[in-house]
């Protein structure tokens, strides 16, 4: 008769003294007017319950950790199946907003998952829903790994709340990213948190003396040591984006716009291109520019030699052939790819700073967190040789790596 008693007080003592089981530290999920959960963490593998404006949110949500698919260093770090990910559709191009339907703040503490850029204008707000004011924002830390933020709404309970995700924001870190808003009861005390106004800085608070001046009065102003002069070779908008440049034996410059980057494109939908400026005069400005070649892909590395131009275009090294003392330089022949297996997980570590050596070698430089296996096409993965944060170097005349 002992057994029943013994069982029920094992049992009450097991509820009270397990946290797991406590009421006020359970994630309560909010519901919409039909006392259905809403899909604020994206289970639905749909923006069911959002609106979107722009494109920096369609196609979306996100299927699984697409962040270490694409980069060694980070995870997205979501919750369930899906999540918002501003860069893995459109990149940092995307501009627009997500807004949730209005919900009633039915407990004092919230929580939600993001990161993204620092800037304002990536941010995640809380609007009360009547009159559209913004009562919480927070940026992300330039990261694309999710973190919890915690949110006190003892002021908002009971009213109807919304959520809004904005990108106002093109280029660098112009994204950001989202998942998983729950309720609790009692403020959680969750790993990791990011707080409003403790991480980085957002780079527009930074000040530049010259900022948005000419490039003219850029070469100007320049601090120069005694005796030296900058003089302007060219500017925007006769060039954009330059990524990598060279010389060769005449003077010219050959530069790379890289207009591909941050994400290497499609195959056949690359967009950089290789320009080729001259100073026929000797004034210190070019009087000829020339359209070298376009349509490449992630290209982050040039020199010239050895009868055409050496291109490093992750995941590839290319020749393409050219006839180097032409007054119209032009390839003579379609790009040869004489490496691959160069990585593009992190694309602002890709192979770079190609230079002759004294050797006669080309060298290279190697970013840190881009994983590559080289070899020629179609050598296989034992045979390859692997390179991360380093330099190396390629034979012209004998392909050796």
């Amino acid at each position: 008769m002992k057994f029943p008693r013994i069982a029920a007080a094992l049992l009450l003592l097991s509820v009270v003294c397990s946290p797991a089981f406590a009421a006020d530290a359970r994630p309560i999920k909010p519901l919409g007017k039909d006392g259905k959960p809403l899909n604020f963490d994206f289970e639905t593998g749909t923006l069911k319950d959002w609106v979107a404006t722009g494109d920096a949110f369609q196609g979306q949500p996100i299927r699984g950790d697409a962040v270490s698919a694409r980069r060694g260093d980070m995870h997205s770090n979501h919750q369930g199946e899906y999540w918002i990910g501003g860069f893995e559709v459109h990149g940092d191009d995307g501009t627009g907003t997500l807004t949730s339907v209005p919900f009633k703040a039915a407990h004092r503490w919230a929580s939600f998952l993001m990161n993204g850029g620092t800037w304002a204008e990536t941010r995640v707000e809380l609007l009360t829903a009547d009159d559209k004011k913004v009562f919480f924002k927070i940026s992300g830390a330039e990261s694309e790994e999710l973190r919890p933020v915690v949110v006190d709404l003892e002021k908002q309970l009971g009213k109807e709340i919304v959520i809004r995700l904005v990108d106002e924001r093109k280029g660098g870190w112009g994204h950001i990213n989202f998942d998983d808003f729950e309720f609790y009861d009692e403020r959680p005390e969750l790993k990791n948190e990011l707080k409003p106004g403790t991480e980085l800085l957002a780079l527009t608070n930074d000040v530049y003396k010259y900022a948005g001046v000419t490039p003219e009065k850029a070469a100007e102003v320049m601090t120069r040591p005694e005796g030296f002069k900058a003089h302007l070779v060219a500017g925007e908008p006769d060039i954009v984006q330059p990524i990598a440049f060279t010389l060769d034996a005449r003077g010219r410059v050959w530069v790379v716009e890289g207009m591909t980057y941050p994400q290497r494109a499609p195959e056949g939908k690359g967009q950089d291109r290789i320009l080729v400026f001259e100073d026929e005069k000797g004034e210190g400005h070019f009087t000829k520019r020339t359209v070298f070649t376009e349509g490449l892909n992630l290209v982050s590395g040039i020199e010239v030699g050895f009868g055409g131009v050496w291109v490093g275009a992750a995941p590839n090294l290319l020749f393409i052939p050219a006839d180097l003392n032409a007054d119209e330089p032009k390839p003579s022949g379609p790009p040869q790819i004489l490496l691959d297996g160069f990585g593009y997980n992190d694309t602002h570590e890709t192979l770079n700073t190609f230079c002759w050596g004294p050797d006669g070698w080309l060298y290279g430089c190697h970013g840190v967190f881009t994983q590559s296996n080289v070899g020629k096409p179609g050598t296989p993965s034992g045979q390859r040789v692997h390179i991360n944060a380093g330099i190396f170097r390629y034979h012209p005349t004998r392909h050796v790596f």
